[in-house]
Protein backbone atom coordinates (compact mmCIF):
# COMPACT_ATOMS: atom_id res chain seq x y z
CA UNK A 1 0.00 0.00 0.00
CA UNK A 2 0.80 3.74 -0.54
CA UNK A 3 0.48 4.42 3.28
CA UNK A 4 3.08 2.08 4.53
CA UNK A 5 5.61 2.79 1.77
CA UNK A 6 5.34 6.49 3.23
CA UNK A 7 6.03 5.34 6.23
CA UNK A 8 8.23 3.05 5.92
CA UNK A 9 9.95 6.21 3.20
CA UNK A 10 10.25 8.66 6.32
CA UNK A 11 11.41 5.67 8.44
CA UNK A 12 14.01 4.61 6.43
CA UNK A 13 15.33 7.97 6.36
CA UNK A 14 15.19 8.68 9.49
CA UNK A 15 16.96 5.61 10.54
CA UNK A 16 20.32 6.89 7.65
CA UNK A 17 20.88 10.09 9.52
CA UNK A 18 20.94 8.64 13.04
CA UNK A 19 22.74 6.34 12.11
CA UNK A 20 25.21 8.69 10.21
CA UNK A 21 25.36 10.77 13.25
CA UNK A 22 25.54 7.89 16.22
CA UNK A 23 28.40 5.86 14.04
CA UNK A 24 30.27 9.81 14.40
CA UNK A 25 29.64 10.29 17.93
CA UNK A 26 30.93 6.70 18.53
CA UNK A 27 34.26 6.99 15.90
CA UNK A 28 35.38 9.58 18.22
CA UNK A 29 36.85 7.95 20.92
CA UNK A 30 38.92 5.88 18.18
CA UNK A 31 39.22 8.85 15.81
CA UNK A 32 41.13 10.63 19.32
CA UNK A 33 44.00 7.62 19.40
CA UNK A 34 44.47 7.51 15.32
CA UNK A 35 44.44 11.30 14.94
CA UNK A 36 47.35 10.82 17.74
CA UNK A 37 49.13 8.09 16.01
CA UNK A 38 48.45 8.90 12.60
CA UNK A 39 48.37 13.50 11.88
CA UNK A 40 51.44 14.55 10.82
CA UNK A 41 53.24 11.04 10.90
CA UNK A 42 52.99 10.72 6.84
CA UNK A 43 50.43 8.00 7.17
CA UNK A 44 48.89 6.82 3.41
CA UNK A 45 44.94 7.97 3.11
CA UNK A 46 44.42 4.38 1.65
CA UNK A 47 45.61 3.22 5.32
CA UNK A 48 43.44 5.62 7.23
CA UNK A 49 40.50 4.65 5.20
CA UNK A 50 40.78 0.80 6.16
CA UNK A 51 40.88 1.68 9.48
CA UNK A 52 37.93 3.62 8.88
CA UNK A 53 35.74 0.86 7.27
CA UNK A 54 37.20 -2.11 9.20
CA UNK A 55 35.66 -0.15 12.85
CA UNK A 56 32.33 0.26 11.24
CA UNK A 57 31.14 -3.21 11.72
CA UNK A 58 31.42 -2.90 16.08
CA UNK A 59 30.14 0.36 15.07
CA UNK A 60 26.97 -0.48 13.94
CA UNK A 61 26.15 -3.25 16.24
CA UNK A 62 25.74 -0.66 18.78
CA UNK A 63 23.95 2.12 16.36
CA UNK A 64 21.61 -0.23 14.38
CA UNK A 65 19.54 -0.42 17.23
CA UNK A 66 19.57 2.53 18.65
CA UNK A 67 18.70 3.73 15.35
CA UNK A 68 15.66 1.48 15.50
CA UNK A 69 14.35 2.86 18.44
CA UNK A 70 14.73 6.33 17.96
CA UNK A 71 13.65 6.59 14.18
CA UNK A 72 10.49 5.01 15.14
CA UNK A 73 9.49 7.23 18.10
CA UNK A 74 10.37 10.07 15.86
CA UNK A 75 7.85 8.80 13.14
CA UNK A 76 5.30 7.60 15.03
CA UNK A 77 5.43 10.90 16.90
CA UNK A 78 5.59 12.89 14.22
CA UNK A 79 2.21 10.97 13.08
CA UNK A 80 0.42 11.24 16.31
CA UNK A 81 1.11 14.76 16.70
CA UNK A 82 -0.27 15.66 12.99
CA UNK A 83 -3.59 13.54 14.10
CA UNK A 84 -2.50 11.03 10.95
CA UNK A 85 -2.67 7.56 13.79
CA UNK A 86 -6.19 9.17 14.35
CA UNK A 87 -6.76 9.34 10.45
CA UNK A 88 -5.72 5.91 9.91
CA UNK A 89 -7.55 4.26 13.23
CA UNK A 90 -10.53 5.93 11.50
CA UNK A 91 -10.68 4.21 7.94
CA UNK A 92 -10.29 0.76 9.90
CA UNK A 93 -6.72 0.40 10.15
CA UNK A 94 -5.21 -1.90 13.29
CA UNK A 95 -2.57 -1.21 14.95
CA UNK A 96 -0.60 -4.30 13.02
CA UNK A 97 -1.49 -2.52 9.45
CA UNK A 98 -0.49 1.05 11.60
CA UNK A 99 3.17 -0.65 12.29
CA UNK A 100 3.52 -2.45 9.19
CA UNK A 101 6.53 -0.29 8.30
CA UNK A 102 8.09 -0.49 11.35
CA UNK A 103 8.19 -4.51 11.75
CA UNK A 104 9.26 -4.84 8.13
CA UNK A 105 12.27 -2.33 8.31
CA UNK A 106 13.42 -4.31 12.25
CA UNK A 107 13.06 -7.67 10.45
CA UNK A 108 15.29 -6.36 8.04
CA UNK A 109 17.53 -4.94 10.27
CA UNK A 110 17.90 -7.41 12.28
CA UNK A 111 18.99 -10.00 9.68
CA UNK A 112 21.70 -7.20 8.36
CA UNK A 113 22.96 -6.85 11.92
CA UNK A 114 23.09 -10.46 12.56
CA UNK A 115 24.96 -11.34 9.68
CA UNK A 116 27.43 -8.33 10.81
CA UNK A 117 27.47 -9.48 13.85
CA UNK A 118 28.20 -13.20 12.88
CA UNK A 119 29.94 -12.97 10.19
CA UNK A 120 31.45 -9.41 9.22
CA UNK A 121 32.72 -8.15 12.89
CA UNK A 122 35.24 -11.08 14.05
CA UNK A 123 37.01 -10.40 10.37
CA UNK A 124 36.86 -7.07 10.52
CA UNK A 125 37.83 -6.18 13.93
CA UNK A 126 40.91 -8.41 13.01
CA UNK A 127 41.81 -7.00 10.25
CA UNK A 128 41.22 -3.73 11.86
CA UNK A 129 44.35 -4.41 14.40
CA UNK A 130 46.36 -5.95 11.65
CA UNK A 131 46.13 -2.93 9.46
CA UNK A 132 47.13 -0.65 12.52
CA UNK A 133 49.78 -2.52 13.68
CA UNK A 134 51.08 -2.90 10.01
CA UNK A 135 51.00 0.69 9.71
CA UNK A 136 52.71 1.26 12.92
CA UNK A 137 55.37 -0.74 11.60
CA UNK A 138 55.49 0.72 8.25
CA UNK A 139 55.67 4.24 9.52
CA UNK A 140 57.50 3.49 12.93
CA UNK A 141 60.10 5.86 12.87
CA UNK A 142 57.89 8.52 11.95
CA UNK A 143 55.81 8.15 15.37
CA UNK A 144 59.22 9.31 17.04
CA UNK A 145 59.76 12.93 17.73
CA UNK A 146 62.88 14.61 18.67
CA UNK A 147 62.73 16.00 22.57
CA UNK A 148 59.05 14.38 23.06
CA UNK A 149 58.20 11.22 24.93
CA UNK A 150 56.07 8.45 22.37
CA UNK A 151 54.02 5.94 24.27
CA UNK A 152 53.15 4.40 20.92
CA UNK A 153 54.52 0.76 21.10
CA UNK A 154 53.28 -1.86 23.97
CA UNK A 155 54.57 -1.17 27.88
CA UNK A 156 57.62 1.28 26.28
CA UNK A 157 58.09 5.03 26.56
CA UNK A 158 61.00 6.31 24.00
CA UNK A 159 62.57 9.78 24.44
CA UNK A 160 65.06 10.69 21.67
CA UNK A 161 67.09 13.67 21.84
CA UNK A 162 68.53 14.63 18.25
CA UNK A 163 67.34 13.02 14.54
CA UNK A 164 69.40 13.20 12.25
CA UNK A 165 67.61 11.34 9.89
CA UNK A 166 64.22 9.86 9.88
CA UNK A 167 66.04 6.34 10.87
CA UNK A 168 68.74 7.15 12.88
CA UNK A 169 68.81 8.95 16.93
CA UNK A 170 70.88 10.41 18.87
CA UNK A 171 70.74 10.45 22.66
CA UNK A 172 68.03 7.56 23.46
CA UNK A 173 66.45 7.00 26.59
CA UNK A 174 64.04 3.80 26.79
CA UNK A 175 61.62 2.80 29.30
CA UNK A 176 59.92 -0.93 29.28
CA UNK A 177 57.35 -2.13 31.97
CA UNK A 178 57.78 -5.62 32.74
CA UNK A 179 55.23 -8.13 30.80
CA UNK A 180 54.26 -10.17 32.91
CA UNK A 181 53.59 -10.26 36.50
CA UNK A 182 57.25 -11.34 37.85
CA UNK A 183 59.40 -9.25 35.70
CA UNK A 184 60.72 -6.01 36.55
CA UNK A 185 61.37 -2.72 34.47
CA UNK A 186 64.63 -1.67 33.30
CA UNK A 187 65.93 1.62 31.23
CA UNK A 188 67.75 1.50 28.37
CA UNK A 189 70.54 4.48 27.73
CA UNK A 190 72.60 4.18 24.48
CA UNK A 191 74.34 7.13 22.51
CA UNK A 192 72.61 6.85 19.04
CA UNK A 193 70.73 3.98 16.60
CA UNK A 194 68.86 2.98 14.23
CA UNK A 195 65.57 1.84 13.86
CA UNK A 196 64.65 -0.89 11.26
CA UNK A 197 61.19 -2.56 10.44
CA UNK A 198 59.72 -5.63 8.99
CA UNK A 199 56.18 -4.74 8.09
CA UNK A 200 55.46 -8.64 6.97
CA UNK A 201 56.77 -10.24 9.92
CA UNK A 202 55.04 -7.09 12.19
CA UNK A 203 58.48 -6.40 13.97
CA UNK A 204 60.20 -3.09 14.50
CA UNK A 205 64.01 -3.30 15.84
CA UNK A 206 65.87 -0.82 17.34
CA UNK A 207 69.69 -1.28 17.07
CA UNK A 208 71.19 1.15 20.05
CA UNK A 209 74.85 1.80 20.16
CA UNK A 210 77.25 2.64 23.33
CA UNK A 211 75.15 2.36 26.15
CA UNK A 212 73.65 0.45 29.34
CA UNK A 213 71.09 -1.13 30.60
CA UNK A 214 69.39 -0.04 34.28
CA UNK A 215 67.61 -2.68 35.80
CA UNK A 216 65.40 -2.57 38.76
CA UNK A 217 64.26 -5.30 41.63
CA UNK A 218 62.71 -4.22 44.47
CA UNK A 219 65.96 -4.32 46.92
CA UNK A 220 68.77 -4.23 44.26
CA UNK A 221 69.56 -2.96 40.80
CA UNK A 222 72.14 -3.88 37.99
CA UNK A 223 73.62 -2.56 35.12
CA UNK A 224 74.99 -3.71 31.94
CA UNK A 225 77.16 -1.83 29.46
CA UNK A 226 76.99 -2.73 25.75
CA UNK A 227 78.45 -1.96 22.53
CA UNK A 228 75.23 -2.10 20.32
CA UNK A 229 72.13 -3.81 21.53
CA UNK A 230 68.93 -4.97 19.55
CA UNK A 231 65.88 -3.99 21.44
CA UNK A 232 62.14 -5.32 19.60
CA UNK A 233 59.83 -2.98 20.31
CA UNK A 234 55.97 -4.46 20.54
CA UNK A 235 53.54 -3.65 18.49
CA UNK A 236 50.79 -5.25 20.02
CA UNK A 237 50.36 -7.90 16.95
CA UNK A 238 48.61 -10.99 18.71
CA UNK A 239 49.30 -14.32 17.62
CA UNK A 240 45.66 -16.14 16.40
CA UNK A 241 45.57 -18.41 19.72
CA UNK A 242 46.23 -15.05 21.76
CA UNK A 243 43.30 -12.94 19.71
CA UNK A 244 40.81 -11.85 21.92
CA UNK A 245 37.25 -12.77 21.34
CA UNK A 246 36.25 -10.01 19.55
CA UNK A 247 38.89 -11.30 16.58
CA UNK A 248 37.31 -14.78 17.21
CA UNK A 249 35.43 -16.64 14.56
CA UNK A 250 31.54 -16.83 15.70
CA UNK A 251 32.03 -21.21 14.91
CA UNK A 252 34.90 -21.12 17.25
CA UNK A 253 33.40 -19.56 19.69
CA UNK A 254 30.46 -22.11 19.67
CA UNK A 255 33.08 -25.14 19.92
CA UNK A 256 34.77 -23.43 22.69
CA UNK A 257 31.91 -21.50 25.00
CA UNK A 258 32.26 -24.30 27.22
CA UNK A 259 35.82 -24.10 28.96
CA UNK A 260 36.20 -20.46 28.36
CA UNK A 261 34.08 -17.72 29.92
CA UNK A 262 35.40 -14.78 27.53
CA UNK A 263 34.17 -16.41 24.50
CA UNK A 264 31.01 -17.95 25.91
CA UNK A 265 29.74 -13.67 26.92
CA UNK A 266 31.14 -12.76 23.73
CA UNK A 267 29.65 -15.23 21.66
CA UNK A 268 25.98 -14.48 23.31
CA UNK A 269 26.83 -10.94 22.61
CA UNK A 270 26.51 -11.54 19.25
CA UNK A 271 23.52 -13.18 19.09
CA UNK A 272 21.59 -11.07 21.72
CA UNK A 273 22.68 -7.51 20.23
CA UNK A 274 20.55 -8.32 16.51
CA UNK A 275 17.63 -9.27 18.53
CA UNK A 276 17.24 -5.59 20.36
CA UNK A 277 16.48 -4.94 16.38
CA UNK A 278 12.69 -6.73 16.82
CA UNK A 279 12.10 -5.94 20.36
CA UNK A 280 12.72 -2.20 19.79
CA UNK A 281 10.84 -2.44 16.60
CA UNK A 282 7.63 -4.12 18.40
CA UNK A 283 7.87 -2.13 21.75
CA UNK A 284 8.42 1.73 20.16
CA UNK A 285 5.45 1.70 17.82
CA UNK A 286 3.19 0.02 20.20
CA UNK A 287 4.71 2.82 22.79
CA UNK A 288 4.59 5.98 20.59
CA UNK A 289 0.89 4.98 20.14
CA UNK A 290 -0.03 4.75 23.70
CA UNK A 291 2.11 8.20 24.56
CA UNK A 292 -0.07 10.54 22.46
CA UNK A 293 1.10 13.55 20.87
CA UNK A 294 4.33 13.73 22.41
CA UNK A 295 5.88 14.97 19.10
CA UNK A 296 9.87 14.25 17.90
CA UNK A 297 11.09 15.91 21.15
CA UNK A 298 9.14 13.69 23.25
CA UNK A 299 9.40 10.84 21.39
CA UNK A 300 13.53 11.13 21.11
CA UNK A 301 13.60 11.73 25.36
CA UNK A 302 11.52 8.24 26.08
CA UNK A 303 13.76 6.27 23.39
CA UNK A 304 16.98 7.65 24.71
CA UNK A 305 15.78 6.64 28.66
CA UNK A 306 14.98 3.24 26.46
CA UNK A 307 18.30 3.11 24.67
CA UNK A 308 20.19 3.88 28.09
CA UNK A 309 18.58 1.55 30.26
CA UNK A 310 19.15 -1.48 27.50
CA UNK A 311 23.04 -0.61 27.64
CA UNK A 312 22.88 0.15 31.50
CA UNK A 313 21.40 -3.55 32.02
CA UNK A 314 23.87 -5.15 29.32
CA UNK A 315 26.63 -3.59 30.80
CA UNK A 316 25.90 -4.93 34.56
CA UNK A 317 25.09 -8.18 33.12
CA UNK A 318 28.05 -8.58 31.45
CA UNK A 319 30.04 -7.18 34.56
CA UNK A 320 28.16 -9.90 36.43
CA UNK A 321 29.02 -12.68 33.60
CA UNK A 322 32.67 -12.03 34.22
CA UNK A 323 32.30 -12.27 37.80
CA UNK A 324 30.28 -15.85 37.83
CA UNK A 325 27.25 -13.69 39.45
CA UNK A 326 25.48 -14.66 36.41
CA UNK A 327 25.90 -17.14 33.28
CA UNK A 328 26.91 -15.61 29.83
CA UNK A 329 23.55 -16.48 28.49
CA UNK A 330 21.84 -14.03 31.28
CA UNK A 331 24.33 -11.71 31.20
CA UNK A 332 23.77 -11.27 27.61
CA UNK A 333 20.34 -11.56 27.38
CA UNK A 334 18.42 -10.35 30.79
CA UNK A 335 18.07 -6.91 28.87
CA UNK A 336 16.58 -8.70 26.24
CA UNK A 337 13.88 -10.46 28.37
CA UNK A 338 13.55 -7.56 30.38
CA UNK A 339 12.24 -5.06 27.28
CA UNK A 340 10.87 -8.28 25.70
CA UNK A 341 8.57 -8.82 28.27
CA UNK A 342 7.60 -4.85 28.24
CA UNK A 343 6.85 -4.77 24.60
CA UNK A 344 4.67 -8.16 25.03
CA UNK A 345 2.40 -5.94 27.36
CA UNK A 346 2.29 -3.06 25.42
CA UNK A 347 2.11 -4.65 21.78
CA UNK A 348 -0.94 -6.73 23.71
CA UNK A 349 -2.31 -3.14 24.68
CA UNK A 350 -2.10 -1.57 21.39
CA UNK A 351 -3.97 -4.52 19.53
CA UNK A 352 -7.19 -4.84 21.57
CA UNK A 353 -7.43 -1.06 20.96
CA UNK A 354 -9.80 -1.10 18.19
CA UNK A 355 -10.07 0.88 15.85
CA UNK A 356 -12.38 3.75 15.19
CA UNK A 357 -15.31 3.14 13.73
CA UNK A 358 -17.11 4.84 10.73
CA UNK A 359 -20.15 6.76 11.45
Amino acid sequence: MIIHKSILKELTKNMSVIIFSLSIILFMEKFVKLTKLFMGKGADLLDIFKIFLYIQPSILLLSVPMAILISIFLTYGRMASDNEIIVLKSTGMTFLGISRAAFTLSFISFAALLFISLYLLPRSTQAFNHTLHQTIVKKASMTLEAESFSDVFKGTVIFIKKMPSQNTFNGIFVYREGEKAGDNPFVIVAEKGLMSSDPDEGLIKLTMKNGSIHSYKKDSSSEISFSEYDFILNTGLKASKDAKPDEISTSKLWEGRKSNLPWAIELNRRLALPFACLIFGFLAPALSQKTGKIGKLGGFSISLTIIILYYMFLIMGEGLSKSGGLSPFLGSWLPNIFFSAIAAVFVYIAYIDKPLRKF
